[in-house]
């Protein structure tokens, strides 16, 4: 009886050595992903590139507004001359109907500046968004290959939001993965539900 209680005692013992290693093993490293990309210099080069852009996309914009802007100063010039004391009637109607294809002209400019500020927009959300994400792809190699060197067991960024599209979790070891083991129980009872209502019969 002696003998089985301290065999229990060494065994227990054993037990808690071998948690314990492997919690002392267990390494959990975090990473601000988003500080990262802020200080990535590719990150910066391409802010600077899309500044540019944008300054260029403004300066079209600007110029396509100023457009419309001389067609109204038109269009005031030949509504004021379709309703003018000094000229003649066929002249009026003239000035009226000019007034008319001018007013045209404006909204099809005002149409045209909408179109191209909102294409604009989707394109320059569109461009910055594959980029970024094309940064953060380089960036989580990168703390993978560090992960490794530290023999990480997982790695959490710390700056990842709920909904945002990113991964907190960005490395584990496979060897802490229970995925084939909750498969196995999830499915341990396959074929029982079938079985149970023809045992009650």
């Amino acid at each position: 009886m002696k003998r089985f209680k301290s065999l229990l005692l060494t065994l227990g013992a054993m037990l808690v050595a071998i948690t314990s290693q492997s919690a002392a093993e267990d390494v959990i490293i975090t990473v601000k992903i988003d500080e990262a990309l802020a200080t990535y210099y590719k990150v910066e080069a391409f802010a600077a590139e899309m500044a540019k852009d944008e300054e260029k996309a403004r300066a079209a914009a600007t110029a396509i507004e100023e457009e419309g802007t001389a067609l109204v100063e038109e269009f005031q010039d030949l509504r004021e001359q379709s309703t003018s004391d000094i000229l003649m009637e066929e002249a009026k109607k003239e000035a009226a109907m000019d007034a008319q294809a001018k007013m045209e002209e404006i909204q099809q400019k005002e149409q045209q500046l909408r179109q191209f500020v909102t294409q604009t927009r989707q394109q320059f959300a569109a461009r910055r968004q594959q980029q970024l994400n094309l940064f953060y792809q380089e960036i989580a190699e990168v703390v993978t290959e560090i992960s490794k060197e530290r023999n990480a067991t997982l790695v959490i960024d710390i700056t990842a939001l709920a909904g945002d599209g990113r991964a907190p979790v960005l490395y584990t070891d496979g060897s802490y993965d229970i995925t084939p083991e909750v498969i196995e129980r999830i499915n341990a009872t396959k074929g029982e539900e079938e079985e149970a209502p023809a045992a009650a019969e």
